[in-house]
């Protein structure tokens, strides 16, 4: 069963992750503020599409489209995992600024977090509307 509060979620991501995609394909700059607010924009550290910087790092679009992929999944809340993915992040950040910066670790890492955070923001704001899983 589909509850209102998941699907206004999977629009709601659904559209966070296109507006993503749309910034370097329309070039605009109010997508490229908005995304300011929430990620350093270092385009040597972001993924590109049609010669352009994505309006976020690579670390935050894999956690992103990681997140909307569970979403689409409906996979279920696993607290291991979830211990696990943020283990993960935190090694990755460190050895990043220790011995090797590298882009397929950041996406591995944003992508297993918001794969296994996505279940429990859903099953929070299920619970917090009153609707179940």
């Amino acid at each position: 069963m589909k509850t209102k509060t998941y699907v206004a979620l999977l629009a709601g991501s659904t559209l966070w992750c296109a507006s993503i995609l749309l910034g370097p394909i329309t070039g605009s700059s109010a997508i490229y503020s908005f995304f300011a607010m929430i990620c350093h924009q270092d385009p040597s550290r972001s993924w590109q599409l049609l010669g352009e910087p994505l309006p976020v790092c690579i670390r935050c679009t894999s956690i992103y489209f990681g997140f909307l992929a569970a979403l689409w999944l409906r996979l279920s809340p696993k607290t291991r995992w979830l211990r696990i993915a943020v283990v993960f992040m935190l090694c990755e950040f460190v050895f990043a600024r220790v011995l090797l910066d590298a882009a397929l670790l950041r996406s591995l890492s944003g992508i297993l977090f918001g794969i296994t955070a996505a279940p429990f923001v859903r099953k929070g704001i299920e619970e917090m509307n009153g609707e179940s899983m």
